[in-house]
């Protein structure tokens, strides 16, 4: 049987795979990563603790090249030795795959089912960022798959998770609301950034403290890395009008020079880890993301940044930020004029 819902729908899914473990597909994707894995894990655990033995579950990952249609098809039809329950999980099945490679899954699952109904299998199929909606094989899990699509948070929604957030990990800890707007304000949706600095104010207060707006100033350092991202992309872009006025606005804002520094450098860095890959002929973010580590919306904001730059474009401009790193701290140069002549010279 396979379980049809409306996209966004997940609710009961937990109680569906675990008691009655009838034959169903599950379609797990979106931007919001961090909420998409949350999901995955959840629903692992589940099924690892209703099974015991951990015998039927098995995870194949799209992203690794070894991969193949021919191990799904052999997942299906294999019978454990201590459990007739399967949960299969393919990771990547659509994100910066081939239409043959999704046409020969397709082909699987419209084939296989009755095989893979008859032992009770479940399937989740994971994408860790929100895949091309054109596809066959997204369309098929679309139409015939219990699903849900995580989107990034935003307004109160936002402001309600990080409040959950908060009480799941220190359930003796609140936040005052002027606190919370700016913990927002200062980290943005990124859920692995927010959920991070929620627990370091947690760490920071005493038992049963809030956490009050000094808190927040005193330990969460303002996303001032989105102008520092502009700022790299103007000058990947070549508009070194906008990259110094960018960078002027930061030091007149009491931005320090040397922080100010490490942050070009740390983007640059990211971007030459993303090339390095992209230049390799890969060019999928989820594999990106796999190989490299960095989080899926990075790898999406930089991507087009790499169009107009080479490998040895990039190495270069690492080389000149540490010389002027370098030069800077040992007092050889001022480096806002330094910084100043190596935009110009771009």
């Amino acid at each position: 049987m396979i379980i049809d819902s409306p996209a966004g729908e997940l609710f009961g899914i937990c109680n569906l795979l675990i008691v009655s473990f009838e034959n169903m597909y599950i379609f797990i994707y979106g931007t919001d990563s961090f909420s998409s894995a949350e999901k995955l894990s959840s629903l692992k655990n589940q099924f690892a603790e209703k099974e015991g033995s951990g015998s039927g579950l098995s995870v194949l990952d799209y992203g690794e090249s070894s991969t193949t249609a021919k191990q799904f098809r052999d997942l299906l039809s294999a019978r454990g030795l201590f459990s007739t329950k399967k949960l299969i999980i393919i990771r990547n099945a659509i994100s910066g795959q081939t239409p043959e490679k999704q046409k020969e899954l397709l082909s699987i699952l419209k084939t296989d089912s009755t095989t893979a109904q008859d032992l009770n299998t479940s399937v989740i199929f994971f994408e860790s960022t929100s895949p091309k909606k054109n596809g066959a094989l997204y369309k098929f899990l679309f139409s015939k798959a219990k699903k849900q699509e995580f989107v990034p948070l935003e307004g109160p929604r936002l402001s309600n998770w990080a409040l959950e957030y908060l009480k799941r990990i220190a359930p003796n800890k609140t936040i005052e609301k002027r606190a919370l707007d700016m913990l927002i304000a200062a980290v943005g949706n990124d859920l692995y950034l927010l959920s991070n600095e929620i627990a370091k104010l947690s760490n920071y207060k005493s038992y049963a403290e809030i956490i009050l707006v000094n808190d927040i100033e005193i330990l969460v350092k303002s996303r001032i890395d989105s102008t520092i991202f502009q700022a790299i992309e103007a000058l990947t872009s070549g508009n070194k009008s906008r990259a110094l006025t960018l960078l002027h606005e930061q030091i007149k804002n009491g931005e320090d020079i040397f922080y100010l520094l490490s942050m070009y450098t740390y983007h640059i860095r990211t971007l030459l880890k993303i090339g390095d890959c992209v230049w390799n002929g890969i060019t999928a973010p989820a594999q990106i993301a796999q190989i490299t580590k960095i989080h899926p919306y990075v790898i999406g904001k930089s991507l087009s940044q790499l169009r107009n730059l080479s490998q040895e474009k990039v190495k270069s401009i690492i080389r000149s930020l540490a010389m002027i790193d370098h030069q800077a701290k040992t007092g050889k140069i001022n480096p806002i004029q330094a910084l100043d002549t190596f935009i110009v010279s771009l």
